[in-house]
């Protein structure tokens, strides 16, 4: 078998560079041609994902995290490629979804010999992902632990930036189209996915299926500082969806507009600012799965 390897040597806090040589010697000794590629910034992992799918290379293995699975799907060719994660991230959210080995050799027999899965690729503003986006409270927070949290992994990384964003946090007034249907209102966050989970392991749409066709949505209507934070924890078994002030539905289109551009991320990656449109992918992503 042909791998193409790329990985990002700042994923998990340098994680994946420091396991990069094993899993090279690993694949290599399980018979596998293999090609390792180093990305140098953003930009740079995308093109190097995008190459390898056009057909050379019978699997591109990507080691990393959410934010480079995020990273490689942008320009995949859909149609021609199949992807494969080694998860060496700080969450791993979509990798933990897919019951993916945390052993860098188990995860590597996955890579090599695991089956494909079929799963959808959402879209925010035409920019593909494979998780969960999100808008308001929540992309604050992102953006603060990408920003500013670097001692911490998993899921310490999300908590700690939560109680850092809350103390300033003000709801903000957007208006929401759902398949048509148009609302305004103050809320304190909404996320998209087409995947589960996220900040390492908040179930925050959790009837989410990663391969049915089909976008969920959690918006948290205004609510108090308080609350918001006596909720959140919930959202780890996905028991907030219980709250009054939490909606949760399912959409093929959805489009959020605010007063003042909001930043929306996903899979921990800033994407876009809303104005934002929400979908699916015609094609779904060819992702390597254990038998």
């Amino acid at each position: 078998m042909k791998l193409k390897l790329i990985y990002n040597p700042y994923a998990g806090r340098g994680r994946a560079l420091r396991h990069a040589a094993e899993i090279e010697r690993y694949l290599r000794q399980r018979g596998a041609e293999v090609d390792v590629h180093a990305s140098s910034s953003s930009d740079d992992l995308t093109r190097l994902a995008a190459e390898g799918s056009r057909g050379v290379y019978d699997r591109v293995v990507v080691c990393g995290g959410d934010g480079s699975l995020n990273l490689a799907i942008r320009d995949f060719d859909l149609e021609r490629g199949t992807l494969a994660l080694i998860p060496q991230g700080s969450g791993d959210d979509f990798a933990k979804v897919n019951r993916l080995p945390r052993g860098l050799r188990e995860a590597c027999d996955v890579a090599l010999s695991g089956r494909v899965r079929e799963v959808d690729v959402a879209l925010a503003n035409g920019i593909r992902y494979v998780g969960v986006a999100g808008l308001g409270f929540d992309s604050e927070v992102a953006a603060f632990a990408n920003r500013n949290v670097r001692f911490l992994r998993g899921s310490a990384v999300y908590l700690y930036a939560i109680l850092r964003v809350l103390p300033s946090f003000v709801p903000h007034r957007v208006t929401i189209t759902r398949d048509g249907e148009v609302r305004s209102e103050e809320m304190m966050f909404a996320v998209v996915g087409s995947s589960s989970r996220y900040g390492g392991g908040i179930r925050i749409v959790p009837e989410a299926v990663i391969d049915d066709g089909i976008l969920d949505y959690c918006i948290v209507h205004r609510t108090s500082r308080v609350q918001l934070l006596k909720t959140l924890p919930r959202a780890y078994n996905g028991t907030h969806v219980r709250s009054s002030f939490v909606e949760t539905g399912r959409g093929m289109k959805f489009r959020f507009e605010s007063e003042r551009p909001l930043e929306v991320y996903a899979d921990g990656e800033r994407v876009t600012s809303t104005p934002v449109d929400f979908g699916l992918e015609t094609q779904k992503l060819r992702f390597v799965v254990p038998l």
